[in-house]
């Protein structure tokens, strides 16, 4: 899967699990987003439920692998600043963002889980 904004780039190492694949990720505060991953390190996030439906985003981002497919990614968004901890062996996904309210950083944590969509239907 690629994007014509960003460059396909060949990885001299194993890419992650989530690579060239798509998931939705269902929160426990009733957020869901599809998140189209292009490659290791740039994403397509919409939200079609919850407080961020309507929201939609085109991030790069720097990933470390924690353990066998879980991986922390880290990235800056319009007005947040995402931390996520995303298993893709237990399916489970840790999201921490902070943003700035008035001159008040707010920091917000999500938990919920991911299910992997079949590629012909996303």
């Amino acid at each position: 899967m690629h994007h014509p904004n960003f460059p396909y780039i060949q990885y001299s190492h194993r890419l992650p699990v989530y690579a060239g694949k798509s998931f939705r990720y269902d929160y426990d505060d009733g957020n869901i987003f599809i998140i189209d991953f292009f490659d290791a390190t740039h994403r397509h996030d919409v939200g079609i439920a919850g407080m961020h439906k309507g929201f939609n985003g085109y991030y790069t981002f720097n990933y470390v692998e924690i353990a066998p497919c879980v991986y922390f990614m880290y990235w800056l968004e319009e007005v947040y600043t995402v931390s996520q901890v995303a298993d893709f062996h237990k399916m489970l996904v840790y999201t921490h963002y902070t943003y700035d309210a008035q001159g008040v950083r707010i920091s917000l944590f999500h938990s919920g889980t991911i299910t992997e969509l079949d590629s012909s239907t996303s």
